[in-house]
């Protein structure tokens, strides 16, 4: 009652529109600016941290790179581990440890770790929307059928580097990795002179022109993700009686997910950003829960 007393006193300033035919009370814009700004205020620290490091790396203050603090590394270490019980070149129990920690918490919360923390997701981010002021998205997206088949590129990347390491016995993939490659400022342990800065530059290319590019079709991290966030416990849960199917929430999500036609987001590839919770114009129809 209280709410909707609310939706009348403050229709001017605090509201949306209110139908007579299904009344319904929309929560103030300043509740769904919160949410994004809270979640870009996680992007930037760890984009500034992971800055940070980069910086002192350069500047030879000290010789660990992002590779000391990479989740993927833990999971790369899985078959060296199972095989010979020993880690993998670089790799130590951090890595290890990093990885059983983000499987944990996507368990919990789904992808969140893309949208709220990975610095290349940031970096993804920002691209797609500087593209969006350039391009509109309805003059340059690739069909849904063409977007499901490239996001399965991602499993076979997850497969084919930790077995080439394994057999290698070096991280054969840092030459190829953008995060490795950008955040090492071109100058990691086994980059390729020219050729590792190209392939990072082009992948950064494909994903300012292809919304999340890297994210969906080829990241292995992601991948490894994907079977524990299908099960995750926290996810975007739509009240359909409070819905008026306006599909804004389609509009916004960057995994295309057609977030108005079910009731729970149980889909592997959500990652919990909540872009569609700020943009839903009806209070109560999308939250987060179990």
């Amino acid at each position: 009652a209280k709410a909707w007393l609310s939706a009348f006193e403050n229709t001017s300033h605090e509201s949306e529109t209110i139908s007579c035919a299904n009344i319904v009370w929309v929560s103030p814009p300043m509740e769904r600016r919160a949410i994004k700004i809270t979640r870009k205020l996680f992007q930037i620290f760890f984009l500034a941290a992971t800055g940070v490091l980069t910086t002192r790396l350069l500047l030879g203050a000290t010789t660990r790179t992002v590779e000391y603090y990479c989740p993927m590394g833990g999971i790369v270490s899985f078959y060296g581990l199972i095989k010979k019980q020993q880690f993998i070149c670089a790799l130590g129990e951090t890595n290890l440890s990093l990885a059983l920690a983000l499987l944990a918490a996507v368990i919990v919360t789904k992808r969140s770790f893309c949208s709220w923390v990975c610095p290349l997701g940031t970096i993804a981010e920002s691209l797609a929307g500087l593209r969006l002021r350039i391009i509109p998205k309805r003059k340059l997206r690739l069909s849904d059928r063409a977007d499901a088949m490239l996001s399965k590129l991602k499993y076979v990347v997850l497969t084919v580097v930790p077995l080439l390491t394994y057999r290698a016995g070096e991280l054969v993939f840092r030459a190829y990795d953008p995060f490795y490659v950008l955040f090492t400022g071109g100058r990691g342990h086994d980059l390729i002179a020219g050729l590792s800065l190209a392939f990072a530059a082009t992948i950064l290319l494909f994903t300012f022109l292809f919304e999340f590019a890297w994210c969906r079709y080829l990241c292995p991290l992601a991948a490894a993700m994907d079977p524990f966030s299908r099960c995750g416990i926290l996810k975007i849960r739509r009240n359909e009686a409070a819905c008026n199917s306006c599909s804004a929430c389609d509009g916004v999500c960057p995994q295309r997910i057609p977030v108005s036609r079910v009731t729970k987001v149980t889909r592997a590839d959500c990652t919990n950003c909540l872009e569609c919770v700020a943009e839903c114009p009806q209070a109560g129809a999308l939250d987060v829960g179990i």
